[in-house]
């Protein structure tokens, strides 16, 4: 009779099996499209001399298990579990996308949604617009930040456990009809009924700027979708007069990355020359594929800065890397993640994906940014090369993200993170409390804040406060501002405190040259 730790161990390894076999069915049996060629991960396991696939083991598994294992297995999830499994074993960026995730994938890949165009948070049980976009259904049909959303159509979704989701998508119907909104002004008793259309709306991803002084623009870029290149373009043209020489002020903090493509024909606006090199890349299954300037500048570009934070990967790195390589500009700000691999999406016939690592991205100079990292079976060691920028010959370091020329040491931690994701909850609360979207600020104090959030919420906001390393004050200031009077009033004023923008704005305004400047600080 087995022991208890044998029949145990089967119970756990004979899943697995099934699981492991299953998702190498999957992964080797789909095409993947890779520029015109088409290429099945099938092939790259024949190249193998004792493929586990080829020489049959993993069919002979699952026969076994499919005629003896005692209990029945939720394949779906089993699958799912097993196919992470495998690609855990390779590095922190090769992903399963389920079919849920690969439409909001796609949505911020592709730049569109659909819906009326507001940002809500739920306090207590019931849901609180917090944003309205200028250019939505939402705001034509003068929706404000503190009304309460209590239905849509004939689901209730206050005052109850509907999560965001499922307001979400109650929100995006999927036909062209208006849905039925029922809903609460904060100044009156009685609720309120309109019919509203959901529409496409573009994410924005570069379109907030505006000029810090005359000669200075500033443009954030949160990521890079589909149409950030036209966003940004747009910006540009919406504050810089035609051919006035503008110094520029890029903003990546917090940019995730996203389409090569749109970084590169961003960097190609900053420079002047053609055909210099922004980056390159390769991989064992791919070829070199070198991404140079145009010389189609639209614009009279003089200094740069860049602003980079630990959250800034892949294309803000692509980037920043391209800057300070040819010597083009600051860096500013703090090292950047580390990302130096690309990523491209294989659709599964489940509606699922794959996202696979299939090369790597270098800078000018040569560098490889991506950070050290550690798997189950396989460690990838960093590049912490030296090399030399182009113009000044300065050195730069490989692996570990990109080093600012610049670092700014204040930055939040995650106490003010904590206390800060509180301040929208804040703010509509006392819109409710006073019955009026007009709050004075001598109310949005960080004692009230702090008693709030010990009030409503299990975090203890009293040592958040005294952990809190930065004026806690000037970003509730600057988040009343967001929600009365709009992104860009909010960006203007959170950026006037700013340590970050203090020194590009000090840096772009002195008389020296870029490369002068350069030259001392190397």
């Amino acid at each position: 009779m087995p022991s208890q730790e044998n029949s145990t161990s089967k119970s756990v390894l004979l899943p697995l099996a099934i699981a492991i076999a299953s998702a190498i069915g999957m992964l080797v049996g789909f095409n993947m499209n890779l520029n015109n060629d088409k290429i099945s991960l099938i092939n790259v396991a024949e190249k193998q001399e004792q493929s586990i696939v080829s020489d049959g083991r993993i069919e002979e598994i699952l026969r076994f298990i499919e005629t003896n294992y005692v209990d029945s297995l939720d394949e779906n999830q089993v699958i799912v579990d097993a196919i992470n499994h495998i690609l855990r074993q390779l590095d922190p960026h090769s992903n399963y996308i389920t079919p849920e995730e690969l439409n909001d994938h796609n949505e911020k890949m592709e730049g569109v949604y659909k819906g009326i165009g507001i940002e809500t948070i739920k306090l207590r049980d019931t849901f609180y617009i917090t944003y309205v976009r200028e250019d939505s259904p939402a705001y034509t049909k003068e929706l404000q930040p503190g009304d309460a959303i209590i239905g849509i159509n004939q689901d209730t979704i206050s005052g109850n456990n509907s999560s965001f989701e499922q307001m979400r998508e109650l929100l995006r119907t999927g036909n062209s009809d208006p849905i039925e909104l029922t809903f609460k002004r904060v100044d009156q008793a009685e609720l309120s009924y309109m019919k509203i259309e959901p529409q496409k709306l573009a994410l924005h991803s570069a379109d907030l700027a505006y000029l810090l002084d005359s000669e200075t623009a500033y443009v954030k870029i949160s990521r890079f979708n589909a149409n950030t290149y036209e966003q940004f373009i747009k910006s540009l043209e919406r504050i810089v007069k035609e051919n006035q020489a503008i110094d520029l002020v890029i903003d990546l903090r917090d940019n995730p990355g996203g389409f090569l493509p749109e970084t590169v024909n961003i960097l190609s606006q900053l420079f002047a020359d053609k055909d210099k090199m922004l980056t390159y890349t390769e991989g064992l299954n791919r070829k070199k594929q070198e991404y140079r300037t145009t010389g189609r500048q639209f614009f009279n570009i003089d200094k740069i800065a860049i602003l980079i934070n630990e959250n800034s990967a892949s294309g803000s790195e692509i980037l920043a890397g391209a800057i300070q390589d040819w010597d083009r500009g600051f860096i500013i700000g703090r090292s950047s993640f580390g990302k130096g691999l690309v990523q491209e999406i294989f659709p599964l016939s489940n509606d699922g994906a794959l996202r696979l690592t299939v090369s790597k991205y270098y800078t000018p100079s040569g560098r490889l940014i991506q950070k050290s990292y550690d798997n189950i079976d396989k460690d990838f060691v960093a590049d912490t090369s030296d090399y030399n920028t182009m113009m000044l010959n300065r050195t730069v370091i490989g692996g570990g993200g990109v080093t600012p020329d610049v670092m700014i040491d204040v930055d939040y931690n995650n106490a003010c993170f904590n206390l800060h994701d509180y301040i929208d909850y804040f703010i509509i609360n006392m819109m409710v409390e006073k019955g009026t979207y007009d709050i004075e600020s001598v109310d949005l104090t960080q004692k009230n804040l702090v008693e709030f959030i010990n009030r409503e919420f299990v975090e203890d906001a009293t040592l958040l406060s005294s952990q809190c390393n930065v004026n806690t004050l000037h970003y509730l200031e600057s988040r009343l501002k967001r929600i009365q009077e709009g992104e860009v009033t909010y960006q203007q004023f959170l950026n006037s405190k700013d340590p970050y923008i203090l020194k590009a704005t000090e840096l772009l305004n002195n008389k020296k040259t870029t490369l002068a400047l350069l030259s001392e600080k190397n």
